[in-house]
């Protein structure tokens, strides 16, 4: 999942702290997401972002408040939680608090300094004496007043997972607490670069990952240590950076270039903030849906040596303020939420644009690097299970596979020509109960395992705007195994599928 300036703009956008009602925050949290590359996301917004915000604002007396990675529920300033691990024990510490949750740490290898014991008891004794402009090493790196350190490593063939400590020279500032199943954590995110040593030479017939020439921002799952530091660990989605788009992307723009010449419209009619100019771009993404779901295959993976280098460039570390200062309109929320929306959009067009940048001193604090590491990565797929189904229903939507790790689940869609793409995935564990995405990716089609029987899983695709409005709800994700059959959210969830399929693995009960 990518995030371009349009999503960060959103972003900021969303994070006006409020009290709304259930039904906004599900329609903020359904709209933040972004469309990119016809990926179904977990949180996508609609056609035209800027129409959803002001049904909010009114609906709540102001905008919206979500984070992308849950509810922001409360702010805290950083507190100790328990003594600092010892170098190569953070997987242990948060390996069962993270949305991919399994057991890490005897699995993992320690990035242990190439030098001497010697060096490494300095370096780690260097910043716990919060001198971090003398921290230095093949995993340690100081830039701004802030230490970062990598410690372990593990990975398989669908994703890379790095533990990693940040140790600032002064205190961290006040941050804001985000919620989601796996509890609280501080809203902390990096935006990065990332490169892999073999695609210096790509086989004959790839090209370079368009992704891997971006920055990518990365939201953390972790906690506090202490005041000046916080652990984590960072996932890299390695099966998705590992896609040569680069065919999919020129044949996606002929699609599109045709279907515009087809309604005689230009991209300016379709931004056309009027209810023709609306009318013009629902049209234009249904038609854009039934035919973009079919060049999926113009998308080429290419193969992963067992064992390669990881390059990581971090530019900036971010938070966000526990007391962000918001610009003031001069309107009371009553009043935002009593305007005509052409009105609103007017009051809201004069906030400054400081306030649209991301990050900005009145929402974030950050630190600016660069934190650039070399770290070793081998690829253990022992218990990585990869069922092949390459099935379409009588709708033209179906599965290609689905890849079972300790830790996630992958399942990757099909569509036909003529298909609609515009759809959203859910999958049931073995008890009927909602598999959760992990947090820190925002797709749909990667679950969390967690602690959850899937020696059967059911997948169901729905329509989106559908199942956004009429199928979803938190009373229904849990407790399926002690209703009654006509109340399980399988019957509902069943009765309205574009596509549903039952998979059985192995022996994966836990």
């Amino acid at each position: 999942m990518r995030l371009d300036d349009r999503e960060k703009e959103i972003r900021r956008e969303l994070k006006k702290e409020v009290e709304i009602p259930e039904v906004v925050k599900n329609k903020a949290q359904e709209a933040y997401g972004m469309i990119k590359n016809n990926e179904i996301n977990q949180e996508k917004k609609e056609k035209n972002p800027y129409r959803w915000m002001s049904i909010a604002a009114k609906a709540a007396g102001s905008t919206a408040a979500v984070l992308a990675v849950g509810f922001v529920v409360c702010a805290a300033n950083p507190v100790m939680a328990r003594e600092l691990p010892v170098v190569g024990g953070i997987f242990a510490e948060l390996q069962d608090k993270v949305s991919f949750f399994g057991n890490f740490a005897d699995k993992a290898e320690t990035l242990a300094e190439p030098e001497t014991k010697e060096k490494v008891l300095e370096v780690s004794e260097t910043v716990d004496a919060k001198e971090p402009g003398k921290a230095e090493g093949v995993y340690t790196k100081t830039s701004d007043g802030l230490t970062i350190r990598f410690s372990e490593v593990y990975a398989d063939s669908q994703s890379i997972y790095l533990t990693m400590e940040a140790k600032s020279e002064e205190p961290f500032p006040g941050t804001m607490m985000s919620q989601d199943e796996n509890g609280e954590m501080p809203a902390l995110s990096i935006d990065y670069t990332r490169d892999y040593d073999f695609l210096k030479e790509l086989p004959e017939g790839y090209e370079y990952p368009q992704m891997l020439k971006e920055v990518n921002s990365a939201q953390l799952e972790g906690k506090y240590l202490d005041e000046n530091t916080y652990v984590c660990i960072l996932r890299i989605d390695l099966k998705n950076d590992m896609i040569d788009d680069s065919q999919y992307m020129k044949k996606y723009d002929e699609m599109v270039q045709g279907v515009l010449d087809e309604m005689g419209v230009s991209m300016d009619n379709l931004n056309d903030e009027t209810d023709e100019g609306y009318a013009l771009l629902t049209e234009f993404s249904e038609k854009v849906s039934s035919r973009a779901g079919s060049l999926e295959s113009e998308r080429k993976e290419i193969p992963v040596p067992d064992s390669f280098t990881l390059h990581l460039n971090i530019e900036k570390f971010i938070g966000e303020k526990a007391e962000p200062e918001y610009w003031d309109s001069g309107y009371t929320g009553e009043e935002l939420a009593a305007m005509p929306e052409e009105e609103w959009r007017e009051v809201m067009s004069k906030e400054p644009q400081e306030y649209h940048e991301y990050p900005n001193e009145h929402m974030n604090f950050w630190y600016e690097g660069d934190w650039e590491f070399d770290i070793p990565v081998t690829i253990d797929d022992s218990e990585t299970e990869v069922m092949e189904i390459n099935e379409t229903n009588e709708n033209g939507i179906g599965l290609k596979s689905v890849t079972k790790t300790p830790y996630e689940l992958s399942v990757e869609t099909l569509y036909e020509e003529g298909s609609n793409s515009d759809c959203f995935m859910v999958a049931l564990d073995a008890n009927g109960n909602k598999l959760p995405y992990i947090t820190s990716d925002g797709r749909t089609d990667r679950f969390a395992i967690q602690d959850r029987d899937i020696s059967t899983i059911d997948v169901y695709i729905l329509d989106y705007v559908q199942y956004m409005d009429e199928l979803k709800g938190p009373e229904r994700y849990n407790n399926n195994e002690n209703k009654p059959e006509e109340e399980k959210w399988s019957t509902l969830l069943a009765a309205n599928a574009k596509y549903h399929k039952t998979i059985q693995f192995g022996d994966t009960e836990k």
